[in-house]
């Protein structure tokens, strides 16, 4: 905890430092009279460079991302320690790449990528420090500061760190992530960088959940183990570590800053390094995994890497449209530093490949009317994958917009379906599985009495998913020989009266084809009812409620420590428990406080029932206290 102090120290004082470091930024980007420069000028840029100002407000959509991910997480069920696993409750595919996805798939949500990266513009020195109160002995930090050092140069640097014992045996979780960003544009507009660094080390001790015995114990809410570590567990000595380090620079150069009209806008380049590697340890093999090929210091490493190459160019073809033609070059390696020659075939010691990809992206806008696509294409060895979708989307006036988007792809299969080797004898496999192919069509409607109203169908085909063997005692990698159709309709309407307000939020789904390998609930909801008043002279905005969030029952997911994976089990069936949260919070000028009492409802039940995983309890009720604090020059 002490280096979060530190780091927390160390960021407040050198935004107050580099304040006094001339900015260099020209007084039209400042307020007049060296008043506090306008919220709006505050800007956030993300890669494809679409611009958002820093949003200081207080609202439900801060406080459903006040939590570890930074993001609303209603289509997520978390473990019962902060930092753990989060199992899904909606169909939810990683985002097309030409990379297959690495292994730990069930820590997913926690690993950064590219498109997580933004880039700033600041008129000032800005610090960001976001706290949140965790379980038994740990406490998580998220602290950010950006600067522009001159009008073109700017610099971000981040850290997230979380350490929490948790409430039940060996479930500590100690992770941390630095980010550092660079964003410069010359004097003359006729260059560009966007650059990032990123390294992540993420550790779990894993438990491998509850034993029987101490199920029925905690099924029955025994009072004796409301303290939850006296309750037993499968095991206690393993843990698994993903670590992640890489970087990306973008560079642009533009022929006429100025002129819009010009065919040939900008040419660019991108270089991009990822490495990363997954660990799983364990002192003591564990019966319920099957023989071992040693009883004790079980150690298994895999790792992989990733290198990009991306040439482009950006092409005014008419007014308001704009065409990105590129090319790029993808070699990757994934594998073990070692071969295992078993009965039934040869386990390799690594997947290699090499991709090139030719592709084209489109954006427009005429009156109203955006649109965005592209269509990309690329040969590996023996493989074809690639990516179209289109989409359009258009605001008629106040309160209405309309979208749409559809996109088919051919994706690799996650690498560590292919390849995996273990200490444990039924979890090394080699697999040839085809790619998968994916379809989606989204629709979006915006309407001032009816609220958000979203839908989604999807269509996969050569789904490859993690389900047990046939003897039902481990997981192991399944590719799908039928298609699997997923549809999916959210609903999202707020209402007020006065002081008072109410959230509505409301997904349907149907797997109407292969519901045995996509377990998701039928429903799933969140509604809130809030009071929002002004309180000290209007010095202070405050919002409280109560926040109740529901999911119908259903199978679901399986935890596999081993893999740190998701899979499909048909043995149980659970959900359908309310999760109640009280939460109170408050904006002092910059600065937003929050106070959530999570999961009250526990408090009055005569039994748990509340599980975010076969054998892995959700989190019992708990006070949370936390803020974001934006510090400005």
């Amino acid at each position: 905890m002490s280096r979060y102090l530190y780091l927390l120290i160390l960021l407040s004082l050198s935004g107050k430092l580099l304040a006094q470091i001339p900015s260099g930024v020209p007084s039209k980007f400042l307020s007049q009279n060296n008043e506090k420069p306008e919220i709006g000028l505050y800007q956030r840029i993300d890669l494809r460079g679409d611009t958002t100002a820093l949003d200081t407000t207080l609202g439900l959509h801060k406080l459903n991302k006040f939590n570890y991910l930074r993001r609303d997480d209603l289509e997520l069920l978390p473990f019962a320690n902060v930092g753990q696993s989060h199992n899904k409750l909606s169909l939810q595919m990683p985002a097309f790449s030409f990379v297959p996805s690495f292994a730990a798939g069930a820590r997913r949500e926690t690993q950064l990528s590219a498109s997580d990266i933004n880039y700033y513009r600041v008129p000032t020195p800005l610090t960001e420090l976001y706290f949140k109160t965790a379980f038994v002995q740990g406490q998580q930090l998220d602290a950010f500061f950006t600067t522009n050092v001159s009008e073109g140069l700017n610099i971000s640097l981040a850290y997230k760190g979380v350490r929490s014992l948790g409430q039940y045996q060996h479930i500590l979780t100690s992770t941390g992530d630095f980010r550092g960003t660079v964003s410069y544009i010359s004097a003359d507009k006729h260059y560009q960088l966007k650059a990032h660094l990123v390294n992540q080390e993420l550790l779990n001790r894993e438990n491998g959940g509850l034993t029987e015995s101490a199920m029925l114990l905690y099924t029955a809410a025994d009072p004796e183990f409301d303290d939850r570590g006296r309750l037993d567990v499968n095991f206690e000595n393993a843990q698994n570590v993903i670590h992640s380090a890489g970087y990306f620079a973008q560079q642009v150069y533009l022929f006429h800053p100025e002129e819009q009209g010009s065919l040939l806008h900008s040419i660019g380049l991108e270089t991009a390094h990822q490495a990363k590697s997954f660990l799983y340890t364990q002192k003591t093999a564990f019966e319920g995994f099957g023989q071992a090929y040693k009883e004790d210091n079980l150690y298994t490493k895999a790792t992989g890497f990733n290198t990009r190459i991306k040439a482009f160019s950006n092409l005014n073809l008419s007014q308001g449209l704009k065409i990105t033609p590129y090319f790029s070059h993808i070699s990757l390696r994934y594998g073990y530093d070692r071969l295992l020659d078993l009965s039934d075939g040869l386990i390799p010691s690594e997947l290699s490949n090499r991709f090139f990809v030719s592709g084209l992206e489109v954006k427009g806008h005429w009156n109203t009317w955006q649109l965005d696509g592209g269509l990309s294409q690329g040969f590996g060895r023996g493989k074809e994958f690639g990516k179209i979708n289109f989409r359009v989307q258009n605001s008629f006036g106040k309160g209405y917009s309309f979208g749409a988007n559809y996109a088919r792809d051919i994706r690799p299969v996650a690498v560590n379906m292919r390849l995996n080797q273990s200490d444990y004898k039924a979890y090394n496999w080699f697999n040839d599985f085809s790619p998968v192919i994916v379809q989606t069509l989204d629709l979006r409607f915006q309407l001032p009495y009816v609220g958000l109203l979203k839908g989604s169908l999807t269509q996969l085909e050569n789904y490859a998913y993690f389900g047990l063997d046939e003897n039902g005692d481990n997981p192991l990698p399944i590719q799908y020989d039928q298609k699997v159709q997923h549809l999916k309709i959210h609903h999202d309407k707020t209402w007020r009266l006065g002081s008072w307000g109410y959230q509505s939020e409301v997904i349907y789904q149907n797997v109407f084809s292969g519901a045995e390998v996509m377990p998701v609930p039928d429903l799933l909801a969140r509604q809130t009812v809030f009071f929002e008043d002004e309180w000290f002279k209007k010095a202070a905005k405050i919002q409280t409620g109560v926040r109740l969030k529901y999911f119908t029952e259903f199978n679901l997911p399986a935890y596999d420590p081993v893999l740190a994976e998701f899979y499909v089990q048909t043995a149980e069936s659970l959900g359908a428990f309310p999760l109640v949260d009280f939460f109170f919070q408050t904006k002092i000028r910059q600065t937003r406080l929050f106070l959530v009492y999570e999961h009250m409802n526990q408090l009055f039940q005569g039994q748990n029932n509340h599980f975010s995983a076969p054998g892995i309890p959700y989190r019992d009720a708990s006070l949370r206290f936390g803020l974001v604090w934006n510090f400005f020059k």
